[in-house]
């Protein structure tokens, strides 16, 4: 499975979030965690196709479900680059953020492209809501002028990393609706949009890179983890990549048993049966399961697919644990 990175596009709802953040400094400067490459990006319009590259995962062999989380490690975020983005109406610095394990190699990191004002708002609206736990975290300031060197820009990289490490040690922002909003939500929200437009295949790009985002932030077994494994398994399927569908199926069903009584159970387990078939692997096993949850009185029979399913609910932006 090949994976791409989203900008972000939107517009701000907020004039007083807005910032034009320019740069000339092209050099490499290291900050803390690795090294923050500085560029001049493309236009806004031009770095979807970009994405699909970024790490080079298609083809890949290993299994979602082989990278499970140690007690010993931890998450970090990291600001690996930082380029800048011309749309039609300015120029602004994107920053390119890495979700991962650590210590050890990352073999599927999560990756966000967020610029400054996704990130003030993020503090603004949790310190606005937690004052309490937020208190006086020292968040880079706005820059008076609209010409940011690399030390501005490596500053305030070092900034954005450890109030994201902040927020996500305090339990109560961890869980909170703001920071599920800044690492996957809107990613979910325009993969749900493709989908409308039957654009399967960029959708199930970035429902992976949700995945990999999701399955180190929240969890073990969450919810929301598993719906978005089986809209990705739906996409990946409508697109005839079987390979890469049979894989996330697998990985979703591992987490199925704690959502048996969900809507969406019943299709996992009746295309995994096809997946399983078309890829030469042992069915009679899912076969088994449907027909246990048939006998304790679960309808099987007549189900919608599960792309019809994913297809007509609601885009899950608020998406709750068993919703």
């Amino acid at each position: 499975m090949f994976r791409r990175l989203l900008t972000n596009e939107d517009e701000e709802k907020n004039s007083s979030l807005d910032d034009v953040e320019e740069f000339e400094d092209s050099s490499v400067s290291e900050i803390i965690g690795g090294k923050l490459s500085f560029n001049d990006g493309e236009n806004a319009s031009g770095t979807v196709d970009k994405f699909r590259a970024w790490s080079g995962v298609s083809g890949s062999d290993i299994s979602p479900g082989l990278s499970p989380r140690k007690s010993s490690q931890r998450i970090a975020f990291e600001i690996v680059s930082a380029k800048t983005i011309s749309d039609a109406k300015k120029k602004y610095v994107s920053y390119t953020v890495l979700v991962k394990r650590a210590p050890g190699l990352e073999t599927q990191p999560g990756v966000l492209e967020r610029r400054y004002s996704d990130f003030l708002s993020l503090y603004q609206t949790l310190k606005r809501r937690y004052p309490s736990s937020v208190g006086d975290f020292p968040f880079p300031k706005k820059a008076i002028m609209g010409n940011f060197t690399a030390d501005v820009i490596t500053e305030r990289s070092v900034g954005f990393q450890h109030f994201l490490a902040f927020a996500y040690s305090i339990r109560e922002l961890r869980k909170s609706e703001e920071l599920a909003e800044f690492l996957y939500n809107r990613e979910i929200q325009e993969a749900h949009r493709m989908m409308k437009l039957a654009q399967f295949e960029d959708s199930a790009v970035l429902l992976e890179n949700v995945y990999f985002v999701q399955e180190k932030v929240l969890e073990e077994g969450s919810f929301s983890t598993y719906y978005t494994l089986c809209v990705l398994v739906a996409c990946l399927n409508a697109v005839d990549n079987v390979s890469e569908a049979q894989k996330y199926a697998e990985a979703a069903l591992e987490l199925a048993p704690q959502h048996e009584t969900h809507e969406l159970t019943v299709p996992l387990l009746v295309l995994a049966v096809r997946l399983w078939w078309a890829v030469g692997k042992e069915k009679r096993g899912l076969e088994r399961r449907i027909q246990e949850m048939r006998q304790s009185g679960v309808n099987t029979d007549k189900q919608p697919t599960l792309l019809e399913l994913v297809l007509h609910r609601e885009c899950p932006i608020r998406l709750k644990e068993g919703e």
